[in-house]
């Protein structure tokens, strides 16, 4: 009867123990579920002139930040900070970068042991003449790291989520939308995004104005795309940096979007002269598709 009573005691316990480890997998799955769930392109700051979303940063810091001409282009638009986290961490998640007036932001999934290897690899190193500050707004604990010009690097991590950025204001206002659960995206933002091939290394989302894209037409008038986001994705062909995206077609249009491609090749070897742009535009259906490479320029 002991026996039997002992048996009945330890299977109870082992049951009990299983359904422990049981609920311990299941909540934990739903913690890492809630975490790859989050959105990045729902924190963006708003006012951005464009958007980077770096899907796959081991094949970007690989296969282009690799390559000298390639890194020196990215490097004229963002921090070479953000350039070091990504070659020295690179089994960071899917990350994007914001771009505004004020300054880049960084967006990515991120808990303690990855950030605390990023300090260590990389801002440690960086600044390590300089100790960090910490301030506490909202109950969401800032890390500033003074840079040469007066400038500071900061960032935050929030419901594992780090954002870092050389604009106070742009850092806060981000945490600010992270813990009210704003979204400032456009809806042609998110229209937008939602075309892109989420297995090329980089998708680019660019406001029109900022590249000043026009056709000169016979009659002295102008065609131009205003107020409009353009989108293409980034990835490597035959070790050239290629992009590809597209336009809505209009027939009355039809003779303009060769051209419009050349003003987009043209404005890109205006804005990164060491390389040459190959472009190719093809229709199908009722999209306008472009197609380019850059190559560099030999010295």
């Amino acid at each position: 009867m002991k026996a039997d009573k002992r048996e009945i005691v330890t299977f109870t316990i082992a049951a009990l123990a299983t359904l422990v480890a049981v609920w311990f997998f299941l909540g934990k799955m739903q913690k890492e579920k809630k975490v790859v769930q989050t959105d990045l392109y729902t924190l963006v700051a708003p006012a951005s002139d464009a958007i980077l979303s770096v899907n796959r940063p081991a094949a970007f810091s690989k296969y282009i930040l690799s390559r000298k001409p390639e890194y020196d282009a990215f490097a004229s638009r963002i921090p070479e900070i953000y350039l070091s986290i990504i070659q020295n961490n690179r089994d960071l998640s899917p990350l994007l970068l914001s771009f505004h007036p004020q300054g880049v932001v960084l967006y990515t999934q991120a808990g303690k042991n990855l950030i605390n290897r990023i300090e260590k690899n990389t801002l440690q190193k960086a600044f390590g003449s300089f100790a960090p500050q910490k301030q506490t707004r909202n109950d969401i604990v800032f890390t500033y790291y003074p840079d040469n010009g007066n400038r500071f690097f900061g960032y935050y991590q929030y419901n594992g989520i780090w954002v870092a950025s050389y604009s106070k204001k742009l850092l806060e206002e981000v945490a600010q939308i992270q813990k009210n659960k704003q979204n400032y995206l456009l809806p042609d933002q998110d229209r937008l995004r939602r075309t892109f091939d989420a297995n090329a290394p980089l998708n680019l989302m660019i406001q029109s104005d900022s590249l000043n894209l026009y056709v000169s037409l016979p009659d002295s008038t102008e065609w131009r795309i205003r107020n409009w986001w353009l989108g293409a994705d980034l990835f490597m062909n035959e070790n050239h940096l290629c992009y590809f995206g597209s336009l809505p077609y209009n027939a009355t249009a039809d003779s303009l979007y060769a051209p419009l491609g050349d003003t987009l090749a043209l404005r890109l070897e205006q804005t990164f002269p060491q390389f040459h742009i190959t472009n190719q535009t093809t229709r199908e259906n009722n999209r306008m598709f472009y197609t380019g490479c850059l190559e560099a320029q030999d010295k």
